[in-house]
């Protein structure tokens, strides 16, 4: 797997006269935004501004001419990957999702066609009849690292679909993957942050993530870039993009 073709930021018509701002890459759609400022500069840094908040890092942008109308290129040219991904992945791994609340993580494992998946949500559900019940999480917590000896003991290849974006609990989660000897990749999911509010709107009342906690979770996973994951210990890191 190579860099995918360079992030790509345009002026764009987003509802008839409504002027704004569309990010690409590789010709796949990735968000778009409503202007920023009535100065034309101005609007242009914080096009900038939000495009970088997607990508997870300071971009050197290009500015071109493409037809005949203004472009900016980012020059990041890290690895993003989809469910293609997994085709790499080693039997046996323990594969980390880290995201913020309602980034896209449990419909990439539908999307991928994962077959062994730990979830918190559907262990609260289990245990209590309430996926969104956070007092039922102690308990899931302790079942999910029941779930993960047994298969990371067989060798499964199992997929942790839960946010994962503290430090901590990614520390235990390499440690107990390296005791049983099994490679340990994570998946890093980071949409802008309207984006996983947008869609965390649409969530079931029960299963909405309080909006300063969905803060908190992104502003984590942004810090969590695929070079501060391989720090930790993953045996490799990648940032997930889709469609929306």
């Amino acid at each position: 797997m190579g860099p995918l073709p360079r992030y790509v930021l345009a002026p764009a018509h987003l509802d008839g006269a409504d002027f704004g701002w569309q990010l690409n890459r590789g010709g796949l759609f990735l968000d778009c935004h409503e202007g920023f400022a009535a100065d034309f500069d101005r609007d242009v840094e914080g096009a900038m501004d939000w495009a970088e908040q997607i990508i997870g890092t300071r971009q050197d942008w290009r500015h071109t001419r493409d037809g005949g109308r203004d472009v900016w290129i980012a020059a990041d040219d890290r690895e993003v990957a989809g469910t293609d991904v997994l085709r790499a992945i080693e039997p046996g791994t323990l594969v980390v999702a880290v995201g913020p609340g309602a980034s896209g993580k449990s419909t990439f494992a539908a999307e991928a066609g994962i077959v062994t998946v730990v979830c918190l949500d559907s262990l609260r559900e289990q245990l209590g009849g309430d996926a969104g019940d956070q007092a039922l999480t102690p308990a899931a917590v302790v079942e999910q690292n029941i779930l993960l000896e047994k298969h990371l003991s067989e060798g499964t290849t199992l997929y942790l679909d839960s946010t994962n974006v503290e430090v901590r609990v990614r520390a235990e989660l390499v440690e107990r993957a390296r005791r049983h000897g099994r490679p340990v990749v994570a998946l890093r999911f980071l949409p802008h942050l309207d984006t996983c509010r947008a869609r965390n709107r649409t969530r079931p009342t029960n299963r909405q993530v309080p909006d300063d906690v969905l803060v908190w979770q992104h502003s984590l996973a942004l810090a969590a870039t695929p070079k501060a994951l391989l720090a930790e210990g993953f045996t490799a890191a990648h940032d997930i993009v889709t469609p929306l």
